[in-house]
């Protein structure tokens, strides 16, 4: 028996919404979703010099370690990347590689931004980035797996449903930023494999729970947040190391981009132009910082942020005070689509990659119904 799809759309992104049981759920998301799963798992041109490590030496070392110790304490999450690649017709080795690429200290540029806000208000909000021969790919997905409570989320074929942007039926609401890290904690497992298995959290504090028992290998800086009256923690999960802070109303504002702010032993992170496939190299650190200085330089409003506040923000460029990313320059990223939470009046808004915009239900969101606010 398959797993029922109903295909929507939002913003102009597509939307799944799969129903079924666990197995069922990501078989069919990798057969509905063929095409795209295989481009992303396609090695290219430039991926010649990672394929050469990951295949010998050092690197083939580190994949294989690290392969066994995810998998045996993230079963579920592996079964269900192991589904997905079967739907899709995709070896499961190259899925495994694809979603643990971030945690061997390859190179790998990553962007977001991620913005909270605690006080009289709760609103938590997220750029998604991407590289632009990625953008088509992006889909929102709903897993309402049998006996779960349903994970709506923001979801790149190929890869675990864990990486940007999700909402669960509990309420939870949470924005991931990727962190480069040029020496990961081997000892620790896949930090896709971490977050996914974070999904069924019903509260903040059980998201951070769970990110200070499991530790990733590579680096991954978790915005979590839920009702109108519950905290917003920033938790940065990076080469075995947690360190958490929580926005409040003497500090209500907060940020993150891709790289570390609060660990007080921060592990190495990549720098531009040098090091080796097993070191890290790319352009996101000094991009992040840049940034980061935008959103350092925010004055933070005397009266409660509107949502349409956290959207100037997440789509004016640098120079006009915002994040907005967009492909030129140096920077390899533009941002795909931006998401506002309000969790005071349970709204999210949705703005897509044309600059459709679409304000729905959060709860409604959670459950894969377009019912809008």
């Amino acid at each position: 028996m398959k797993a029922h799809v109903q295909e929507q759309e939002l913003a102009g992104l597509p939307w799944l919404v799969v129903a079924g049981s666990r197995d069922q759920v990501f078989h069919r998301l990798g057969d509905v979703t063929r095409s795209e799963a295989r481009a992303a798992a396609e090695p290219d041109a430039d991926d010649e010099e990672f394929r050469a490590w990951v295949n010998d030496g050092s690197g083939a070392e580190r994949l294989a370690r690290l392969a066994a110790a995810t998998r045996r304490r993230f079963a579920r999450p592996w079964a269900e990347l192991a589904a997905m690649a079967g739907g899709a017709g995709v070896p499961e080795e190259e899925l495994v590689l694809l979603n643990l690429r971030g945690d061997l200290g390859a190179q790998d540029d990553g962007g977001c931004s991620t913005l909270a806000w605690r006080r009289r208000g709760v609103f938590l909000a997220h750029n998604e980035d991407a590289f632009p021969h990625a953008v088509a790919r992006l889909r929102v997905v709903t897993l309402a797996i049998d006996g779960e409570v349903p994970v709506t989320a923001l979801w790149y074929p190929g890869l675990l449903t864990a990486n940007a942007f999700a909402v669960n039926g509990h309420g939870l609401v949470w924005g991931v930023n990727h962190i480069p890290v040029l020496r990961p904690d081997l000892s620790g497992s896949g930090r896709h494999f971490v977050a996914r298995a974070m999904q069924q959290a019903a509260s903040p504090q059980e998201a951070v729970t769970h990110l200070h028992r499991h530790a990733s290998a590579g680096g991954y800086a978790h915005t979590i947040g839920s009702g109108p009256q519950g905290p917003v923690r920033v938790v940065e999960a990076a080469a075995g190391q947690v360190a958490e802070v929580e926005a409040r109303a003497d500090h209500p504002l907060h940020w993150h981009t891709n790289h570390l702010r609060h660990l007080p032993d921060p592990p190495d992170l990549p720098v531009p132009n040098g090091g080796t496939p097993a070191s890290g190299t790319g352009t996101s650190r000094t991009e992040s910082h840049t940034r980061g200085r935008v959103l350092a330089a925010l004055p933070v409003p005397g009266q409660e942020p509107s949502t349409e506040w956290f959207l100037r923000i997440l789509t004016s460029p640098a120079p006009s005070g915002g994040v907005l990313r967009t492909a030129v320059g140096g920077d390899p990223l533009r941002t795909v689509c931006s998401v506002v939470a309000d969790l005071s009046a349970r709204i999210l808004t949705v703005r897509g990659p044309e600059g459709k915009a679409v304000a729905l239900l959060l709860d409604e969101f959670a459950h894969g119904r377009h019912t809008s606010a």
